[in-house]
């Protein structure tokens, strides 16, 4: 009965989760390579009914945070990845592996639905035979370059994953196939949902709000007044574009931002839940438990 009742609360998990999020979580565990989705027309949070987790949406390991932390090397990671691969994605329309400005090699996968790529996937940044980041020298070069602290650089260096260009390319069609067929197979309620998305701007204005602001004290009726419509029409374009409603997806969204600190940081509770928005860690604590099926700590501990 114990056994049962701990497959009902994951199966229940992982439907209450976004899909897409679920099978790049599955590849990382696999295999230890990081994944990234960039979907800046949030096709997968349509589809999926959840969004996508900040830890998906960007390369964040120590070396890419360290590459980052200069202008020149921010600006190169955006033409990098953000617009060079993703539009070489689109245009070629299957996996392939790209070399990123900082030397490390990944695998780039579209994900297409109806013939049109709706995101893009990465899975990788890693250190292989015969790419530039295989040599530390190399390393330091490009790290002064982009005017950073080499050895703080390299010390991000250090601590990432070697795989080899098989493998990626094998995970690669893995995840074309996978994320193709989710596509497929969400993308007609998706697709309505995109439509409705496209033709509400001022929804779209209250969803970047709550995106950038569910950290604060807000409410729909704030979210409501900075997007220019009623609190009522609101709630109702929440249920009928995302699925769900504005209390859910703001829950969501702080839930969402609270596994990531647990994950990444050493934050207590109290100051994580002060961080996502909540102003009493035990109503925090009930609220993430309800949405996980673990209390905080518990699942830091299962990390």
């Amino acid at each position: 009965m114990e056994m049962n009742s701990d497959r009902r609360k994951q199966t229940g998990s992982r439907s209450s989760a976004n899909l897409f999020q679920h099978i790049l979580r599955t590849v990382e565990e696999l295999t230890g390579l990081q994944t990234v989705i960039y979907d800046k027309a949030a096709f997968t949070t349509r589809a999926g009914r959840q969004p996508v987790e900040k830890s998906h949406r960007g390369h964040r390991c120590a070396f890419c945070e360290a590459i980052r932390s200069s202008d020149a090397g921010h600006e190169s990671c955006q033409a990098s990845d953000v617009r060079g691969a993703t539009d070489e994605a689109a245009a070629k329309r299957e996996p392939f592996l790209h070399t990123c400005h900082a030397g490390l090699i990944e695998i780039v996968v579209p994900v297409i639905f109806r013939g049109e790529q709706v995101a893009t996937v990465f899975c990788g940044q890693a250190i292989v035979d015969g790419c530039p980041a295989a040599d530390s020298s190399w390393v330091r070069r490009r790290a002064l370059e982009l005017g950073l602290d080499a050895a703080e650089v390299l010390k991000g260096w250090k601590a990432l994953p070697r795989s080899d260009r098989r493998k990626l390319e094998q995970v690669g069609e893995l995840l074309f196939l996978a994320l193709g067929h989710l596509a497929e197979s969400e993308g007609r309620a998706a697709l309505d949902r995109a439509l409705l998305f496209g033709r509400n701007p001022r929804f779209r204005t209250a969803v970047a709000f709550v995106d950038e602001q569910f950290g604060e004290a807000i409410g729909i009726r704030d979210v409501a007044d900075h997007a220019g419509i009623t609190p009522s029409h609101l709630s109702r374009l929440f249920s009928k574009i995302l699925g769900v409603s504005f209390s859910d997806y703001l829950t969501e969204r702080r839930i969402s931002e609270a596994k990531t600190l647990l994950q990444r940081t050493s934050m207590t509770v109290t100051d994580i839940a002060f961080e996502v928005g909540y102003s009493s860690p035990s109503y925090f604590a009930r609220k993430f438990q309800a949405v996980t099926g673990k209390t905080p700590s518990a699942y830091r501990r299962s990390r």
